[in-house]
């Protein structure tokens, strides 16, 4: 899925600990990590290479993101607006639906670490 959607992104380099986002922050930008290593620290996530991040908040109520992303090494990291990706999921609905799946399968994760009693945060990694 993320060799197709290199073309509408846009890459950026960040230094060990660059913050990529903050919990709290409005999702405006949909992430996927091309080169080094994330932690979503608030539910305990270590992405990487190949990983993408951020999709959650664009569905969530109130669009704000659930955890904070930041660098644990220089890292590599390519994101898409949400006006581009709208317009891929309506170009694409194996995209849109791909995207549906990782969400899914993100919170279903998260429920089941809550159930487990791994962690105390709201469900969700973006």
């Amino acid at each position: 899925m993320q060799l197709w959607l290199r073309p509408y992104m846009r890459s950026r380099n960040h230094r060990a600990g660059a913050v990529i986002f903050s919990r709290g922050d409005v999702a405006d930008r949909l992430y996927l990590l091309v080169e080094g290593e994330v932690e979503l620290p608030e539910v305990g996530r270590q992405l990487k290479a190949g990983q993408m991040f951020g999709e959650i908040a664009f569905f969530a109520p109130d669009r704000k993101r659930s955890s904070s992303a930041r660098c644990t090494k220089p890292s590599t990291v390519m994101s898409i607006d949400e006006a581009t990706f709208k317009q891929l999921v309506y170009q694409n609905p194996d995209f849109g639906l791909e995207v549906v799946r990782l969400i899914a399968g993100r919170l279903s994760q998260d429920v089941q670490r809550l159930q487990r009693g791994d962690g105390e945060q709201s469900p969700s990694s973006s």
